[in-house]
C-alpha cells in the first residue's frame, strides 16, 4: 500500500512537471528574445531571411515547434518577392543535436505553402541555392538512400496542399502547380530525395481534368546546380483539352486523353551505361501518349486515332545549344522517325530532320473521321506513303522534302467498285514544293447500267477521272492547287463529297455530265482565288423552291480571280430557252467589308406566266421563296433560319433581260427589253420597252418588298392597235398616251383590289364594230353596223377593280360622242354613249337627245337606246 502511494505521488509529480514545462515553454516561445532566437535558427536552416507571426510549442507526444504565418525571403539575385510562404510550419527537433549541444530541426511540415521558382537571365534557378550543399570535404557520387551525416541543418521537408508558381526573371507565368503534397528528404550529404504530387493549373482558364503530376527522384544541392540528379515524372489521367488550355490558355476544340512518363538525369550513367556527352548536360527520355482523339462536338468512336511519341536527347541548363534528340511518333499503322535540335534561339535554331516516314491511309482516314462530322462509315482506304523531310525555324519551315506512294484504292458509297488513286510523288526542289498531278478515277456506271456498255463501239465513256496537283513557292508565298477532269455523272461527285462529310449542294441537286479545269491560287497576305472553268452538258439542276428541274444543255461557270461568270449558251427553265451570262462583281468600298453583287444579261425565247405558276406555284405553298433563295445563296447555316425577305435583302443584282415573247394571262408582249436592279428589297426597272398590239410601250417600274409590298408603274403607249387588245375585240384604231398605276399586296386578288391609277389616252381612226351609233341615235333603236371617229381623247381611271370613263370624247368634225361608265376587270360593261356639240371649253350635249346603253359581258352585251334628260352646260 505504501509502495503504491509512493508511485502515485511520483506519477503526479511527473505530470505536474510536464504541465509546468508545457506552460513554461508556451510562455517562453512568445517572448521577444526566444522569438528572435527561433527566427534566427530558421533563417540559418533555410539560408534565407525568415519572418514568423508567432510561435507555439508543445512537448507531448513529442517536442514540436509550430510557426504561424511564416515567410521565407528571396535571394536578392532572383528578385524581392518572397521565396516561400505558408500558413503554418510544424518543426520537429533532432535529439542527437540537442544532446550534443546543437539546436537542429528535424522534419519541417508546411501547411498550405506557396513556393515561387524563379529562373534568372543566367539560366539559374533560385531552388539551386536553397537546398543546402554538402560539406566541402565530401567527394564522390552518391545515389539512393544512404546513411546521412549531420552536415546540414535541414533534414526533411513535408508539404501539404501547397502551391508552386513560376517566374522568368520578373515575368510571372500563368502556369502553376496546386494541391502539392509530398516530401523532400536529405538522404546523404548534399543529396535530396523528392516525392511530390501536384495538379497543374493556369490562371484565368477554367480547367476540368488536368490529371495528377507525380515527381520522384534524387537531386544534389546548391554547389552542383542540382547535379547529379535523376528525376522521374508521371503525368496521367489528363484531358487533352486541358493540356492545350494549360499550354496556350485557350481551347483548340480537341478532345482526348493524355499521359506522359519522363526520366530526367544528369551526372549519372544511363540505362545503357553511357554517361552524358559533356559536363553539365541533362539527358531526358519522354514518352507521351494520346488516345481517343476527336473534335469537341463529335462523339467518341472505337477507331478514334491515338499517338505514342518517344523522345530521347540531351540539353544544357545554362542555355547552350541542345544536342540532337531522337524522336519516334507511332500510330496504329503509321510511324515517323527522326531527330531535332534546338539552339539558344528556337525561332532561328530549331532543326527537325524526318529520316523515315511511313503513313497508312487508314490512319489518315481515322484522323479525318475524328475531326469531320457526318463521314460515312462505309468509306475505306488502302494506300501507303513514304518520305523524308528537313524543317528549320519557328514556326517550322520545310527546307527539303521528298515523299511518294505507289497508289491505292478507296471505297466510297454510291460508287460501283473502288476509286483508283494513282501513284503520288512530290517534294521540295529549291524554293518550290511540288506534288505532281495525282490521278483519281472510278467506274461511272449507274445502277441499272450494264458494266459492258463502255466496251461497245461508239458507246459513251463511263469512266470518271480527274487529276489534282499542288505547287507552292516558299520564297514568294504563292501557291496553286489544280483540278482537271471529267465525270459523266456529276451526281456521283456530290455523293462522294457528302459521304466525306462535305456537303456542297445545299438545297440543290445536279445530275449529268460535268467537266472541270480549275486552279486555286493564293499569295502571302491574300485570300485564295479560283481560276478556270466548270462545264455542264446535258445536266439537270434541281433547286429547292422550284417544282421542275433546270436543264443545262451547254453552260459554263468561269472563275477569274475568284469572280464567277455563268455563260449560258443553252438552258431550259420556266418553260423557256435561255442564253446569256451572269457575272459576279465584287465591290470593296473603303472602310467596309466586301459586298457581293451580280450583273446579268439574259435572253429567253418565250415566257408565259402560266408556266411560271407551274414552276413556282401553287401560291399557297408556304416558304417556296425562302427555300429558293436559301439554295441560290448557298444554304449555309446563316441562311437556313432567316426569313425570305431577309434572304432577298442580301441579293444585289443589276442587268438586262430580253424576252422574245412574253404572255401574262391575256396580255401578249413581243421583244421585251428591260434594264433594272434589285437591291435592299427594292426592284427598280429604269428602262423597259416592248412591242404590244402593233405598237410599242415604254416605261419604268418600282417595287418595294418591305416593310410593305408596293408597286408603281409608269408606261407610255405609242400607236397601239385597239383591235389587238384582249378586252377591245369590237374596237379598231390606234391609241397613244401615258399610263400610271400603283398597287400593293401579295397575290392576284390583293393586287387587283388595291389597283389605283389613271391613263391619259389619245385615239386616232377609232372604229366601233357592231353598232351604228348615228343611226341608233336618230331612230331611237339599236342598229348594227360600224361607227368611225377620226380622233378621240380622254382619261381612264383604275379603281374598284374597274376602268372608269368620264366624258371620254370621240371627235367627228364639229360633233362629239361622249362615253361614260365603267368596265370591270371581269369585262362586264356599263357604258352610255351620247352626242354633244363642241363648246368653247367643254362639250355641250345636244338637247334632250338619246343615249346608247351598253351593259353586260363585252362578248355579248345588251344594247338599247333611251331618251336622256338634257344636261346643263357648265359655266
Amino acid at each position: 500500500m505504501n509502495a503504491l502511494r509512493r508511485w502515485w505521488r511520483l506519477a503526479l509529480a511527473l505530470v505536474a512537471i510536464v504541465i509546468v514545462a508545457q506552460v513554461a515553454v508556451s510562455v517562453l516561445v512568445r517572448t521577444r528574445r526566444v522569438h528572435d532566437f527561433l527566427v534566427g535558427q530558421l533563417s540559418r536552416a533555410f539560408g534565407r531571411p525568415v519572418e514568423v507571426g508567432h510561435f507555439e510549442a508543445q512537448l507531448l507526444p513529442r517536442p514540436t515547434l509550430d510557426a504561424a504565418a511564416i515567410t521565407v525571403g528571396e535571394d536578392p539575385a532572383f528578385g524581392s518577392e518572397y521565396f516561400l510562404r505558408a500558413e503554418s510550419l510544424s518543426a520537429g527537433f533532432r535529439w542527437a543535436g540537442l544532446l550534443l549541444g546543437r539546436f537542429e530541426f528535424g522534419t519541417l511540415s508546411f501547411s498550405r505553402p506557396s513556393l515561387i521558382l524563379v529562373r534568372n537571365a543566367e539560366g539559374r534557378w533560385n531552388l539551386e541555392r536553397w537546398l543546402p550543399p554538402a560539406k566541402a570535404a565530401s567527394s564522390g557520387v552518391f545515389y539512393g538512400p544512404q546513411q546521412a551525416t549531420p552536415s546540414n541543418h535541414l533534414r526533411t521537408i513535408e508539404f501539404d496542399d501547397g502551391r508552386v508558381g513560376f517566374k522568368l526573371e520578373n515575368d510571372k507565368q500563368a502556369f502553376a502547380l496546386t494541391g502539392v503534397v509530398g516530401r523532400v528528404e536529405q538522404v546523404a550529404s548534399g543529396r535530396w530525395q523528392l516525392a511530390l504530387e501536384a495538379t497543374p493549373w493556369r490562371s484565368g482558364v477554367a480547367l476540368q481534368s488536368t490529371g495528377t503530376l507525380r515527381v520522384r527522384g534524387d537531386v544534389a544541392g546548391t554547389s552542383a546546380r542540382l547535379q547529379p540528379a535523376q528525376i522521374q515524372v508521371h503525368w496521367g489521367e489528363a484531358s487533352l483539352a486541358d493540356i492545350f488550355r494549360l499550354w496556350r490558355g485557350q481551347d483548340y476544340g480537341v478532345r482526348g486523353l493524355f499521359a506522359l512518363d519522363a526520366i530526367l538525369q544528369s551526372g549519372l550513367p544511363g540505362a545503357d551505361g553511357e554517361v552524358q556527352p559533356s559536363p553539365g548536360a541533362w539527358t531526358f527520355s519522354v514518352q507521351a501518349r494520346a488516345q481517343q482523339l476527336h473534335r469537341w462536338d463529335l462523339a467518341e468512336r472505337p477507331d478514334n486515332p491515338r499517338l505514342n511519341a518517344i523522345v530521347k536527347g540531351s540539353f544544357f541548363s545554362d542555355g547552350r545549344a541542345m544536342l540532337p534528340a531522337r524522336f519516334t511518333i507511332e500510330a496504329p499503322q503509321s510511324n515517323l522517325r527522326g531527330e531535332f535540335s534546338v539552339g539558344g534561339a528556337p525561332q532561328k535554331d530549331l532543326a527537325i530532320r524526318l529520316d523515315s516516314m511511313g503513313l497508312q491511309s487508314a490512319d489518315l482516314l481515322a484522323w479525318y473521321r475524328a475531326f469531320q462530322s457526318d463521314v460515312d462509315d462505309g468509306i475505306t482506304a488502302r494506300q501507303f506513303f513514304t518520305g523524308s523531310a528537313t524543317l528549320r525555324g519557328w514556326p517550322p519551315q520545310i527546307e527539303s522534302a521528298g515523299f511518294s506512294s505507289p497508289g491505292g484504292t478507296m471505297k466510297l458509297p454510291g460508287i460501283d467498285g473502288t476509286v483508283q488513286i494513282g501513284a503520288l510523288r512530290g517534294g521540295r526542289e529549291r524554293s518550290k514544293l511540288t506534288i505532281e498531278p495525282l490521278r483519281i478515277s472510278w467506274n461511272s456506271a449507274m445502277p441499272g447500267e450494264p458494266a459492258t456498255a463502255a466496251k461497245r463501239k461508239n458507246a459513251p465513256d463511263l469512266r470518271s477521272a480527274f487529276t489534282v496537283g499542288l505547287t507552292y513557292d516558299f520564297a514568294s508565298g504563292e501557291g496553286g492547287l489544280t483540278i482537271e477532269g471529267r465525270v459523266p455523272h456529276g451526281e456521283q461527285v456530290l455523293r462522294m463529297t457528302t459521304a466525306l462529310g462535305r456537303v456542297l449542294n445545299h438545297g440543290w441537286e445536279m445530275s449529268g455530265e460535268a467537266s472541270a479545269s480549275l486552279q486555286w491560287n493564293w499569295a502571302a497576305g491574300q485570300r485564295g482565288r479560283w481560276n478556270g472553268k466548270l462545264g455542264f452538258s446535258g445536266a439537270q439542276l434541281e433547286i429547292a423552291g422550284l417544282n421542275q428541274p433546270l436543264l443545262l444543255e451547254d453552260v459554263t461557270l468561269l472563275f477569274r480571280n475568284g469572280q464567277r461568270t455563268s455563260e449560258i449558251a443553252r438552258a431550259q427553265g420556266f418553260g423557256a430557252n435561255w442564253s446569256g451570262e451572269i457575272v459576279e462583281v465584287v465591290a470593296r468600298p473603303q472602310g467596309t467589308e466586301a459586298s457581293q453583287q451580280w450583273q446579268f444579261r439574259l435572253r429567253a425565247d418565250r415566257l408565259d406566266a402560266a408556266d411560271l405558276d407551274r414552276w413556282i406555284g401553287p401560291r399557297a405553298r408556304p416558304g417556296w421563296l425562302q427555300r429558293l433563295m436559301s439554295s441560290l445563296l448557298g444554304g449555309s447555316s446563316s441562311t437556313t433560319n432567316v426569313t425570305a425577305s431577309e434572304l432577298l435583302r442580301r441579293v444585289s443584282a443589276e442587268g438586262e433581260l430580253r424576252i422574245d415573247d412574253l404572255t401574262i394571262e391575256k396580255l401578249h408582249l413581243n421583244q421585251v427589253r428591260a434594264r433594272g436592279s434589285l437591291r435592299e428589297l427594292r426592284f427598280d426597272v429604269r428602262d423597259a420597252e416592248a412591242e404590244w398590239a402593233g405598237g410599242t410601250v415604254r416605261g419604268t417600274a418600282k417595287a418595294q418588298f418591305a416593310p410593305k409590298v408596293t408597286y408603281d408603274v409608269d408606261v407610255e403607249l405609242d400607236h397601239v392597235n385597239l383591235a389587238q387588245l384582249p378586252f377591245a375585240a369590237r374596237l379598231g384604231g390606234q391609241a397613244s398616251g401615258k399610263l400610271r398605276i400603283a398597287t400593293a399586296g401579295v397575290g392576284r386578288d390583293q393586287l387587283l383590289s388595291s389597283l389605283d391609277g389613271s391613263a391619259d389616252v389619245r385615239l386616232t381612226n377609232v372604229e366601233l364594230r357592231g353598232w351604228d351609233v348615228s343611226a341608233s341615235m336618230a331612230d331611237g333603236t339599236a342598229h348594227t353596223g360600224t361607227t368611225r371617229w377620226p380622233a378621240g381623247s380622254g382619261v381612264l381611271l383604275f379603281r374598284n377593280r374597274s376602268v372608269v370613263l368620264n366624258d371620254f370624247q370621240l371627235e367627228d368634225r364639229a360633233q362629239l360622242t361622249l362615253l361614260n361608265g365603267s368596265i370591270t376587270f371581269g369585262q362586264d360593261a356599263n357604258l352610255s354613249v351620247e352626242r354633244a356639240t363642241a363648246g368653247k371649253h367643254t362639250p355641250r350635249p345636244i338637247g334632250a337627245g338619246r343615249v346608247l346603253k351598253i351593259s353586260g359581258p363585252l362578248d355579248g352585251p345588251r344594247v338599247s337606246v333611251e331618251n336622256a334628260v338634257a344636261r346643263q352646260p357648265a359655266d
